[in-house]
């Protein structure tokens, strides 16, 4: 393989993680597998510097030349391992797998790391992974294969993890977000293809930074649909959905948007102040949470103290149900917080129709039928 080739590959590499390590370090949330993804992607930036060293040093012969061929292809042949073993505690903290929060299972985890630490200690006395020759040559060993192996351990088993998590969970932003995950071993292993036909061009590397490249912009674009306040699905994203199952052929009579407001939201906030009425909102956000969590209904805060949700349903039935399932766990939330005012939803809702034309007008039909249930809850003694 050409070692201008290796060079200028890794260099590219190294610019294109350093930039997302940039961007990742200045907008840092400190959660814990925010941090795994952060260490995942430091330790791929310092594989790609260890080997691009390894491309300038290789075949130079001067004082210590062979101990710092070793030492670059030793931190390589660590870091790319543990650039793995990241990768999987990032993916299954992301899905909230018990897996990775078992002491035994985690440990097992690291037996790929401690296997290729052992190997590269090894190597040095028997040439299992790589050796280095007289002419301070690198020359990979018998047991090559064992290190590819192992690295492609952790992002098979993540991708396989995350594509059977993603058609098993309900929530939609979920779904989208396991499936990138799953998308991440497609790059390594396409661009390792490319390789076997054309072994003289470099491209795991490429395929590496690409593959982190994509999961990054994808969860970018999954962070910019996403409410910062309650964590739901923002307009934006309601949106996009709601298209989508329209130009998809909605049945009429099946497909229903419920619009859904806080009542007396502008009181609580008044009287107890906005740090409230965000906890407010909040716990809305929570009770929705809690109704759909065994169904596959869209849910997403539409703006201020209105929310939303998109439902596949039967008849009109259905959806009182639905509505008096959010309600009730609603009013679990607020005995539980032991809430001092009064925090409830109204709700409308509106089945699909043909001569609905755009999403607005979808929309507008649940927005009509919950501006007369809130002059109806007016009309009501003591419910003001």
């Amino acid at each position: 393989m050409d070692q201008l080739w290796v060079f200028e590959t890794d260099v590219f590499c190294i610019i294109v993680l350093g930039i997302i390590l940039y961007s990742l370090f200045k907008n840092y949330d400190r959660q814990t597998r925010q941090r795994y993804f952060i260490r995942s992607v430091v330790m791929g930036f310092v594989a790609f510097i260890a080997e691009a060293c390894w491309a300038v040093l290789n075949g130079k012969i001067f004082p210590c030349s062979q101990i710092l061929n070793y030492l670059f292809n030793t931190i390589y042949f660590c870091s790319s391992t543990i650039m793995g073993y990241y990768w999987l505690c990032y993916v299954e903290l992301s899905m909230n797998s018990s897996l990775i929060k078992n002491k035994t299972v985690r440990f097992v985890s690291k037996i790929p790391v401690l296997i290729i630490f052992t190997l590269v200690a090894v190597s040095y006395f028997n040439g299992f992974l790589f050796y280095i020759d007289d002419l301070n040559m690198y020359h990979r060993g018998n047991g090559f294969i064992v290190h590819t192996a192992l690295c492609h351990f952790y992002t098979l088993f993540t991708s396989v993890h995350s594509l059977i998590k993603s058609i098993k969970i309900k929530n939609y932003l979920k779904q989208i977000e396991y499936r990138t995950h799953a998308m991440f071993f497609l790059f390594p292993l396409s661009v390792g293809i490319i390789q076997i036909v054309f072994p003289k061009i470099p491209t795991v590397s490429v395929g590496i930074t690409l593959a982190f490249l994509y999961i990054y912009i994808d969860l970018q674009n999954l962070l910019i649909s996403v409410d910062t306040l309650s964590g739901l699905n923002n307009r934006n994203q309601l949106l996009r959905y709601l298209g989508n199952r329209l130009r998809g052929n909605a049945q009429e009579g099946k497909l229903y948007v419920f619009m859904l407001d806080v009542n007396k939201f502008k009181k609580i906030n008044d009287t107890y102040g906005h740090i409230e009425g965000d906890a407010a909102l909040i716990r809305c956000a929570d009770a929705l949470k809690r109704a759909n969590r065994d169904n596959n209904n869209f849910i997403g805060r539409y703006g201020g103290d209105e929310f939303i949700m998109i439902a596949d349903l039967e008849n009109d039935s259905d959806a009182d149900k639905i509505c008096k399932k959010v309600a009730d766990k609603l009013s679990e939330i607020c005995e539980k917080d032991n809430v001092q005012y009064d925090l409830s939803f109204s709700f409308g809702y509106a089945s699909y129709k043909n001569e609905m034309k755009t999403i607005q007008d979808f929309i507008e039909a649940a927005d009509e039928k919950l501006y007369i249930a809130k002059k109806e809850r007016e009309k009501k003694p003591g419910l003001q």
